[in-house]
């Protein structure tokens, strides 16, 4: 389960890294486009970030590092993520190793295979870490929440607030190293496979919130005229837009397997469903988008930008989807309106240039 939720995130982020489109990037194939507030968001197969970014950093890849200082929040999802320089806001990362080895302002919140805040490290703020294997040899001014199999401390880690610890091993000189209460849970195999379940649900959400707002935030990044124009025909009909989705995913691949069969349309049945794939993918961004603005206005009374309309709308679907039944019915919904508004932008541009 883990390592398709990882490599299908990285097919989403390598999909956009194709794309003959490019600012900043240190190694070709990858993507970093830069927002007029100073966020910076990217991905791509091996992605190297050697500048400072001025706002948030939100990045996806299969191999990701970070020496250049970030002056906000850093957000990221991949298999390796290495970060050496500093971060003056919060750290949320998801992979299959995260390594800390520059300054934190705010708080570490990581899941993963293995976790690593290394000797040169300080973390200004609180802790919040899960995985199999967690190593801490740095410096943490604030408290500390630790879920993993087994726990490392070096000579150089400190903890000045209270730690909530839960392992199978832990250090027998943990007590001197933590300023605070220490709280320990010691979980056996037997407990831990039959927590296997919950762990991988927790470990799914996040990597869902993550693959979804780096697929969301880059897709507006690059192209949000695009975007914005689908939010627009949702408000016009939704229910039109979702019975044309359920037309499209029903008619489609039938459409497609017929044409794999003939001997001259195979190479359109190829491309069909290839756009088709590509379409699923991205279908669900505009639906966010737009009920992120219209929850945004109905409680702040003001406008804000894109990017802010998209992260409160993916997160509050991320939550919807958890749903037992309900959830299911409000994810395919939200694909049939996305498909649904994908088909008639396409139908309005093919007659506009006409």
């Amino acid at each position: 389960m883990e390592k398709k939720l990882v490599s299908g995130l990285v097919l989403i982020i390598m999909l956009f890294a194709a794309l003959p489109y490019s600012a900043g990037a240190v190694n070709e194939g990858n993507v970093l486009k830069y927002t007029s507030s100073g966020n910076a968001f990217g991905g791509g197969d091996k992605l190297q970030i050697n500048q400072d970014i001025q706002g948030d950093l939100v990045l996806a890849g299969s191999r990701l590092e970070i020496n250049g200082n970030t002056l906000d929040d850093f957000i990221g999802a991949g298999g390796e993520l290495i970060i050496n320089g500093n971060i003056s806001g919060n750290i949320l990362a998801a992979g299959g190793s995260v390594t800390v080895n520059g300054n934190v302002g705010g708080d570490v919140a990581a899941v993963g295979g293995q976790i690593f805040l290394s000797r040169d490290s300080v973390v200004e703020g609180d802790v919040l870490l899960g995985g199999g294997e967690v190593t801490l040899n740095g410096l943490v001014n604030g408290n500390g929440e630790i879920s993993t199999g087994t726990l490392k401390t070096g000579d150089g880690f400190k903890l000045k607030g209270n730690l909530e610890l839960q392992a199978e091993n832990y250090p027998s000189n943990l007590r001197d190293k933590v300023d605070g209460n220490l709280n320990i849970k010691q979980s056996n195999a037997t407990e831990n496979q039959e927590k296997t379940s919950e762990g991988f649900g927790i470990f799914s959400f996040i990597l869902g919130l993550l693959a979804s707002l780096a697929l969301g935030l880059i897709l507006i990044s690059l192209f949000p005229d695009f975007v914005s124009g689908l939010a627009e025909l949702i408000k016009d009909s939704p229910l039109k837009a979702g019975l044309l989705g359920f037309l499209i995913l029903v008619f489609l691949p039938v459409l497609s397997i017929v044409l794999l069969i003939t001997i001259f349309g195979w190479s359109l049945s190829v491309l069909t469903i290839l756009l088709f794939a590509l379409a699923l993918l991205i279908a669900t961004v505009p639906v966010k988008l737009l009920a992120g603005e219209i929850i945004y206005n109905k409680i702040f009374k003001k406008d804000a930008g894109k990017m802010v309309y998209y992260l409160i709308g993916a997160v509050i679907f991320a939550i919807l989807y958890e749903i037992p039944l309900v959830g299911g019915l409000i994810r395919f919904i939200a694909l049939l309106i996305g498909l649904g508004v994908i088909a008639a932008w396409i139908g309005l541009r093919t007659r506009a240039t006409r």
